[in-house]
């Protein structure tokens, strides 16, 4: 039953949230993905993107483009400019400003192992209650 206090309440309602500091709790909710997150990183950027669906492709470069000026090495280029000044090669490094593509393919990876695994488990949670006792 929920306390009448409601940081007590909102205490218990948050006990069994994961944390990133609870490891042990996230392999549980998500196993392989230590071992699946290796195997992606060790991949040429040819084969991520042939493991790849298109929707997943596109999910991947639409987040890329949001984040890194639309995808457009010269307004990265122009806004670094605007900041900078005409010498800002010497000041900054444009790789700092203009994130690699690859690091979304492997974030959507992530991502739909991770869906994968919460539909298994829905699936799974309905098949054991199933079960006559």
């Amino acid at each position: 039953m929920l306390g009448s206090d409601h940081t007590d309440r909102e205490e218990n309602q948050n006990k069994d949230q994961l944390s990133i500091s609870n490891r042990s709790a996230h392999d549980k909710q998500y196993p392989f993905l230590t071992e699946f997150s290796g195997l992606i990183t060790e991949l040429s950027r040819k084969d991520l993107k042939e493991l790849m669906s298109h929707q997943q492709l596109m999910f991947a470069k639409a987040l890329w483009e949001a984040e890194n000026y639309g995808g457009s090495l010269e307004k990265c280029k122009k806004r670094l400019k605007e900041l900078h000044g005409p010498k800002w090669h010497h000041i900054v490094k444009l790789k700092d400003h203009m994130a690699d593509i690859r690091e979304y393919y492997e974030f959507v990876l992530r991502l739909d192992h991770k869906l994968q695994w919460d539909k298994y488990k829905n699936y799974a949670k309905i098949s054991s209650d199933k079960v006559l006792k």
